[in-house]
Order: structure tokens, then C-alpha cells, then sequence
């Protein structure tokens, strides 16, 4: 059978392509979350010149976020909880010296310059929804335009244009937002930011990635 004759033979037989994924099918997709798990590195060129910081992230609607800092061996070296409109909107972090010993737990404003020592981003502002919430709200306001979009292996990618001036996810100077969807989940699975001058920013990787488990209470008490 000649191609024609096998394309003439799909078109007969109602073969149809899926259609092509989208930000809002994204946005579907997180309103559908209630809670997720997941491995988390991030690397920023502000904070030790861009080392990759390894967490593990907890999450829970509507903000209830646990970040696990994992040293080399992945061992839990520092743990920050927060819970919106709990203690007294404080978060709660702790830091693990040798052996595991305990060195001290304190309370902090998330914008507090010690919150702020591990990153540019105050823990408000962790995980997929500042994400998917920031750049829905710039695609609205016209702050950021869709590039363009393309199927890769992991699933959709979308390549954002900033206009001067805006910062969508916090970024200052961030001129091009490059983010791939992953499927079946269609939840970010990376996230980079690029200057003026094709620079990198900011990249930020999202793996193990476990929906709807029911999180209790306890994972984000410290």
C-alpha cells in the first residue's frame, strides 16, 4: 500500500490527532490538585552563583508548604514549614548540624533577610501554584505573550516573551520564560528564566511528582 493510499485509509477510518495542550488545560489540571509531593531543585544565579539547592516539597491547598533541604548524600540538613493564617504567619525552619544533632529552630517572617539566605523567592511563593497563578495572570494582563509551543518528550513546552519592565514570577530582568508540562499530569516540570542577553536566571526542576495523597496535619507541623 502506496503512503497516499495508507493516509486516504486513516482519514477513512476517523483516525484523529489529540488536540495540542494548552495554558489553560494547565490551569485545569492545578485547580484539580489538592495536595502533591515531589522532589524539588532549584537553581539561582542570584544565591551561590546558581548551585543546585535539592528539596524535598510538600504541599497543600489552599498554602501549606514543607521544604526538606537534602545535603549531598540526601540526608535532611534543614527543614522550613509554613501554613498561611497559622502561627502567627510566621514559618518555622530548623537546622541540622552533625549526626543529625538539632541546632536551633526559629520563627521568621517569610521575607525576613534570614528566611531569605537560600533564596531570591520567600516561601510564599513556592511550588506549582505561584507558577501557573503568575503566569495566567500575566498572559491576561499582557505583561507576557505565548512565543510559541512544541511537543517534546516530556510533554508540552511553552516559551513566554516578557515585556520590559514586568516580572510575572518575581523574577526582575527575566525577558523569556521557558516552561515544559509534563504528561499526563500537565503540572510544570521546568521552569527557566532567561535576561535581555539569553542569560539564565533562574531554573527550577520538579520530579517524583505525587498528586492527591492526603497530606495530614503532621507533615507540616515542625
Amino acid at each position: 500500500m502506496t503512503r497516499l493510499l495508507i493516509a486516504v485509509a486513516l482519514a477513512g477510518s476517523g483516525a484523529r490527532t489529540a488536540p495540542a495542550l494548552t495554558w489553560d488545560d494547565v490551569v485545569a489540571s492545578y485547580a484539580a490538585v489538592r495536595d502533591y509531593t515531589c522532589r524539588y531543585v532549584k537553581e539561582e544565579q542570584a544565591i551561590d552563583h546558581g548551585e543546585p539547592q535539592t528539596i524535598q516539597l510538600s504541599f497543600r491547598k489552599p498554602f501549606d508548604v514543607r521544604m526538606e533541604w537534602l545535603d549531598d548524600h540526601g540526608n535532611v540538613d534543614q527543614v522550613a514549614v509554613y501554613r498561611r493564617g497559622m502561627n502567627d504567619g510566621k514559618l518555622i525552619a530548623r537546622r541540622h548540624g552533625l549526626l543529625g544533632s538539632i541546632v536551633g529552630t526559629v520563627r521568621l517572617d517569610p521575607r525576613d533577610r534570614r528566611a531569605l539566605e537560600d533564596s531570591r523567592h520567600p516561601i510564599t511563593e513556592v511550588g506549582f501554584g505561584p507558577i501557573v497563578d503568575g503566569v495566567t495572570r500575566a498572559l491576561q494582563d499582557r505583561t507576557i505573550d505565548i512565543a510559541r509551543m512544541d511537543d517534546v518528550s516530556e510533554g508540552r513546552r511553552f516559551e513566554l516573551n516578557v515585556r520590559p519592565g514586568a516580572s510575572p514570577l518575581g523574577v526582575t530582568g527575566a525577558r523569556r520564560i521557558v516552561i515544559v508540562v509534563g504528561s499526563p499530569d500537565r503540572l510544570p516540570l521546568s521552569v527557566e528564566l532567561f535576561d535581555a542577553s539569553g542569560g539564565r536566571l533562574e531554573r527550577h526542576r520538579f520530579s517524583n511528582v505525587r498528586v492527591n495523597v492526603g497530606l495530614s496535619d503532621a507533615v507540616f507541623t515542625l
